[in-house]
């Protein structure tokens, strides 16, 4: 049984944090897993060709390229070495053609300069930060003035309900206005959750 648990506990930590090969077969799964759900996210930013997105925990990359055919520049960070380098490979063109971005950074620390960006959204990372409040802090200084944010929170574990108050919370305390939440089905299912600035 103990055997069990560890191994689940591993795997956990692999799509929370992916190192190694094993990570590296994790941000593959992901990208097969998330495919539609990366969809319905990116149609829900509406972007438009002015807009400058960032999107916190990246993971494999797939959501920044479905982001970066409609956007004038998006940015991504994400801790983990392996997804840097998946996103950049799947990312190659556009981040040479100098419309995409991509670094090893945390949503408690996003190395870019206050009113940087009209969107940012996160799919799933929220949970793995090791600073929430920090990190919706960061995310308000980078977003412009009357900026979208996007977060996606997924089914699966038994404090759902808890972590949808909390960020609820978080984002008041943040200032985020206009703050709403819809569930969605998409993948393991989980809830949609947007705010301005």
């Amino acid at each position: 049984m103990r055997s069990v648990v560890s191994n689940q506990v591993f795997l956990d930590k692999q799509f929370s944090h992916p190192a190694g090969v094993v990570g590296s077969l994790a941000g593959v799964a992901m990208a097969m897993e998330h495919k539609k759900l990366h969809k319905e996210v990116v149609h829900r930013l509406s972007l438009g060709p002015s807009d400058r997105v960032l999107e916190i925990g990246f993971g494999p990359g797939t959501a920044i390229k479905l982001a970066s055919a409609q956007a004038s520049f998006v940015a991504g960070i994400d801790p983990s070495k392996e997804m840097v380098a998946q996103a950049t490979r799947r990312n190659r063109a556009a981040i040479r053609s100098g419309r995409v971005e991509v670094l090893r950074a945390s949503a408690e620390a996003i190395p870019f300069p206050n009113d940087s960006f009209s969107v940012t959204f996160e799919v799933n990372s929220f949970s793995h930060w090791a600073g929430p409040e920090v990190g919706l802090k960061q995310i308000f200084r980078v977003l412009r003035p009357g900026g979208r944010l996007l977060m996606v929170l997924r089914n699966g574990h038994s404090g759902m309900g808890a972590e949808v108050q909390r960020l609820a919370e978080g984002l008041a305390e943040t200032g985020f206005k206009a703050i709403r939440f819809e569930e969605h089905r998409l993948g393991h299912g989980g809830v949609f959750v947007s705010a301005r600035k």
